[in-house]
């Protein structure tokens, strides 16, 4: 089995990419401009003898991405699954937000996961157990103030993931998505008060944020044959957040 995961290097995506390598199956991380980062994540994954290589590509730029599939058929011929991953984020209010900030969100976050879905799909035809699992946000099904491009951008990619489930499913391609709770992150903790961190632990019915396992178990779960009959979904991993604000 070989998967690639998009924003591989750190945060969620590394967890995703690393519990992936432990059982045993060979990984394509991908990262877009960190170097340095990627070296270190390339030194502990070699140290810890897993099956991976790591290809550099913004996923934000169609050239880019059809490289980096071109360079995967011509070293593995295929994949048996996509885990788009990669995201940004830029808080602004809408009144005073700098467009060319706003569309970077939407670009990575959205159109880059449709770029990989799209030039993904020849390579996860007909293989076994093929899928897709898209990464969003709770915030794509309960917005919040200051960050509209990333709500917006998460709600897209819920409901292209419900079109690629249904455009995809004579290839035998399943599709789904994660929608993550707050989740400490070098992302996600940026902007935040260690109070407002606090607060968002207290208001959790669970009593606590959301781990990268917790993550990664339901991606790897949406990647396994157990999953098999579940497609075009949206699994919100957030502690029943969703249930109070």
């Amino acid at each position: 089995m070989i998967y690639l995961v998009t924003g591989a290097t750190s945060g969620i995506g590394k967890q995703i990419a690393e519990d992936l390598l432990k059982s045993g199956y060979e990984v394509i991380l991908n990262y877009g401009n960190n170097d340095k980062q990627a070296k270190a994540v390339e030194k502990e994954f070699k140290s810890k003898n897993y099956n991976f290589s790591i290809y550099k590509a913004d996923i934000s730029d169609e050239k880019q991405v059809k490289d980096m599939f071109a360079l995967v058929k011509s070293n593995y011929g295929r994949l048996n699954g996509l885990v788009n991953n990669a995201g940004t984020n830029i808080d602004e209010f809408v009144e005073t937000c700098k467009l060319d900030n706003y569309m970077k969100v939407v670009k990575t976050n959205f159109i880059g996961k449709m770029l990989c879905s799209k030039y993904a799909i020849p390579l996860l035809k007909n293989q076994e157990n093929a899928c897709i699992v898209n990464i969003a946000s709770s915030l794509g099904v309960r917005p919040d103030t200051e960050c509209s491009a990333y709500c917006c951008s998460a709600s897209a990619i819920i409901t292209l993931t419900k079109c690629l489930a249904m455009e995809l499913s004579d290839y035998s391609i399943r599709v789904n998505c994660v929608s993550p709770a707050f989740t400490p992150t070098p992302l996600s903790l940026s902007g935040w008060t260690k109070e407002e961190i606090e607060a968002k632990e207290k208001r959790n019915p669970r009593h606590r944020l959301g781990k990268l396992t917790d993550m990664s178990n339901a991606v790897l779960f949406l990647l396994s044959d157990k999953a098999d009959y579940i497609n075009g979904e949206n699994l919100k991993v957030n502690g029943g957040g969703i249930l109070k604000k």
